[in-house]
């Protein structure tokens, strides 16, 4: 699907902050004809992936979206708002299976503590760790609803958590101490502290992040 490719290579960073997307060139790419390529860019339009800038000679022009703190923010504070009622859920499950969820909780956030200790963090390891444990609580206590609306809205903080990753490898302990917050909380059944934990950890991430991209500066060319 020309959707999901064009998505892939915007949320991995192939596809730079800035960079042109015109069709002709995006189909050849692909090898497919310009018109799934024009309805793939419409709809990554309306999610914030593309943003349109007019030219010197009035026309539009697509480009992958710059960074933004502000969008960060935006991205960041929804997927919090997500993945705190997936932990609200996730919290209020039977003692077994939130005891299990919890174990595997911890088992992650141990590999990812053990990573940001190392001597040369693997950004893209310490990435995929992070990710594993935020999606883990959800896929297994969220409802159909909100599952279909995390798998919407994660892959646009994918692209800022990736760099997140990246840039502040030594503020990794931080995220680690605020997953372990979050595993205590379900594996003692408190819901409302599981949510507000999750939720708090987000908002935080949003923070920091936002701080690296006012020292980097909104452009993108990095």
């Amino acid at each position: 699907m020309v959707y999901r490719e064009l998505r892939e290579l915007i949320v991995s960073g192939r596809l730079a902050p800035g960079t042109r997307l015109v069709e002709t060139t995006v189909a050849k790419r692909l090898g497919v004809s310009r018109t799934p390529v024009r309805s793939a860019l419409h709809r990554l339009q309306r999610e914030g992936y593309v943003v349109a800038a007019n030219e010197g000679d009035e026309r539009q022009r697509l480009a992958v979206a710059p960074y933004t703190a502000a969008d960060a923010t935006d991205v960041f504070h929804i997927v919090g708002g997500l993945e705190g009622l997936a932990g609200f859920y996730a919290a209020g499950m039977a003692r077994t299976r939130r005891q299990k969820l919890a174990a595997e909780l911890a088992r992650i956030n141990k590999d990812l503590l053990r990573e940001a200790r190392a001597k040369q963090t693997n950004a893209f390891r310490a990435f995929q760790l992070d990710s594993s444990f935020h999606r883990k609580s959800v896929e297994d206590s969220a409802p159909p609803r909100l599952l279909a609306l995390h798998d919407v809205i994660k892959p646009q903080a994918e692209r800022y958590a990736r760099l997140y990753v990246m840039a502040l490898t030594n503020e990794l302990g931080l995220s680690v101490a605020e997953h372990e917050v979050i595993v205590d909380a379900i594996r003692d059944g408190d819901a409302e502290a599981a949510q507000r934990a999750i939720q708090t950890n987000w908002r935080n991430a949003a923070r920091r992040i936002s701080s690296v991209i006012a020292e980097w500066g909104e452009s993108g060319g990095w």
